[in-house]
This record gives structure tokens, C-alpha cells and sequence, in this order.
């Protein structure tokens, strides 16, 4: 009597080479969507009584080889969010300190008296185009540096409120953050 042998499943050359690019795609596609940027201790301050804006606050690490630019903001609980900064100048200046004049409408300012010299001083918060991150460092967004300034909030956030935005990066990938209102 003999015996038929039957062949076992095998796996094809063609086979093999579909796995690979499978594989291959879906490694893409994740790397592709993930910067090695991400954004810890987000938090927002209680918008002032009069006001429905806020400004947000946190720190950006990026763990990549490459510096990567926060390019813009949204959130959908507030109609617009600009990045800033707060600079210190001289009173009387023209400008927000790196050449650029001080724009009208969003921009902010408050007087700080200081002893130096007896010169009155300004803190001035202007818009940004780009919020730098290092390779393999940080970015810390903080009161009297760099920030994000949520504009026209759809409703207005008590203490302990959770608020979601996203940061658009230069290589095009998204970071969510999510950001706790606190006083």
C-alpha cells in the first residue's frame, strides 16, 4: 500500500513578498503619524470674568533626531487659538523685539515698572508663526514666554475643566493635548 503524501501549507515567494509589503506599509503609515513629540502638564487658566479667552500652558518634549516647529492650534472649544509670546521691552519701543512691528487687535500689553535705571519696562505679547522644539529636548510653554491664547471659547471653563486641542507640526503630524483649567 502506498501512501499519498499530500503537501502541507507553504508559503509562496509571492506570498512572502505581500506579507513584507504589508508590514512594510503599516510601519510607514504609523511612523508617519507619530513626530516623537508630545505635550505633558497641559494646563489653562480660569478665563478672567469679562473675557472668553484663555491662555494654555505645557511642556513640549520632542524625543526625535530632527527639531520639529509647532505650525498652528485648534481646538474645538474655542473659535480661534494663536501661539504667542510674552517679551519684555523697553517703554516706548515700536516693536515686539525682533524687528517686527507690534500688531493691533490680538496683541496684548501691560505695564511693569522696574527699577532699572528707573526705565519703565512693558511685557508685551505678540503672535508667533512657529513654536521651535529641539531635537531630543523641550519646549517649555509658560506665563511670561511662550504660549497658546484660545480665543472666543464657546463656553466658559471652571476649575478642573478639561480642554482638547491640537498641535499641527511642520512634518505634518497632529499631537493631541489635553489641557486642565486650574486658577
Amino acid at each position: 500500500m502506498t501512501m499519498e503524501k499530500r503537501p502541507g501549507p507553504t508559503f509562496g515567494l509571492f506570498t512572502l513578498m505581500a506579507t513584507g509589503l504589508v508590514v512594510l506599509f503599516l510601519s510607514a503609515a504609523l511612523s508617519a503619524q507619530t513626530s516623537g513629540v508630545n505635550a505633558q502638564d497641559a494646563w489653562a487658566r480660569v478665563p478672567v470674568p469679562s473675557k472668553m479667552e484663555t491662555a494654555v500652558y505645557m511642556m513640549l518634549e520632542n524625543h526625535g533626531s530632527q527639531s520639529r516647529s509647532v505650525v498652528s492650534v485648534s481646538s474645538d472649544a474655542a473659535d480661534k487659538v494663536e501661539m504667542h509670546q510674552t517679551k519684555t521691552m523697553k517703554s516706548g519701543a515700536q516693536s515686539s523685539g525682533d524687528g517686527k512691528p507690534m500688531g493691533g487687535g490680538m496683541s496684548k500689553s501691560m505695564d511693569k515698572t522696574t527699577s532699572e535705571s528707573s526705565n519703565q519696562t512693558m511685557m508685551a505679547m505678540t503672535p508667533v508663526s512657529k513654536i521651535e522644539i529641539p531635537a531630543n529636548g523641550k519646549t517649555m510653554l509658560e506665563p511670561n514666554g511662550f504660549h497658546l491664547m484660545m480665543f472666543g471659547l464657546k463656553t466658559r471653563p471652571a476649575a478642573g475643566d478639561k480642554l482638547n486641542l491640537t498641535l499641527k507640526l511642520d512634518d505634518g503630524t497632529s499631537v493631541p493635548v489635553v489641557a486642565t483649567v486650574r486658577k
